[in-house]
């Protein structure tokens, strides 16, 4: 690489700036970025982190949020593939990873099968992600194993908070936005799949 230095026989000084902050604490300033409605600063933040640590978790599902909530679902589905390399199994990849499918309509058997595993594994039942494998299986043409699902997570949001009274785990408190997607994706359910009229009784 050369350098021109105009006719002047000084060396030109090159000023390297080091990133001072831990990848964890590029993770924070994007979150803080998302909550304020600022996606593109909050992906660069997300980058930065990456750049650090390229194995932190948080930073992958965090960056897969971005490009799910921008449409970009084929980038989206890589971020969290590559956190659930660094996390097998993990609900929260595996739930995100899960609506990439369905908003983009691509590989639901393979989200679908992913999910079953998260939901059977202990500690994986709960509301919001037996809602998801509601969707999932709605998805999939399973509209009586999907209603089993939308069902469950109900009895679980009313267990979870009668047991704990509201102090469970944020990610997954059953909030009244949480009731009411339950209850939206039970309608959706009901939509695709009408249940037969009842026959009148034969008269013989």
């Amino acid at each position: 690489m050369f350098l021109l230095a105009g006719g002047c026989s000084r060396v030109p000084r090159i000023i390297v700036l080091e990133d001072p902050l831990t990848a964890d604490e590029h993770v924070e300033l994007g979150v803080a970025y998302e909550r304020k409605g600022d996606p593109a600063l909050a992906r660069r933040e997300y980058e930065a982190a990456l750049r650090k640590d390229g194995g932190s978790f948080q930073a992958r599902v965090n960056l897969g949020n971005i490009y799910l909530a921008g449409k970009d679902y084929s980038k989206a589905r890589e971020e969290y593939l590559k956190a659930l390399e660094l996390r097998p199994g993990n609900a929260e990849a595996t739930n995100n990873l899960a609506w990439t499918a369905v908003l983009s309509g691509e590989r639901i058997d393979e989200a679908l099968a992913r999910m079953e595993a998260v939901v059977s594994a202990p500690g994986g039942r709960n509301a919001t992600l037996l809602d998801t494998l509601g969707v999932l299986r709605m998805h999939a043409n399973k509209p009586e194993e999907a209603e089993e699902a939308f069902a469950l997570a109900e009895k679980y949001c009313i267990e979870q908070d009668a047991a704990q009274g509201g102090s469970a785990n944020q990610a997954y408190r059953c909030t009244e936005e949480v009731r009411g997607e339950i209850g939206e994706h039970r309608r959706e359910l009901r939509k695709r799949f009408p249940s037969p009229a009842p026959q009148p009784p034969l008269i013989r």
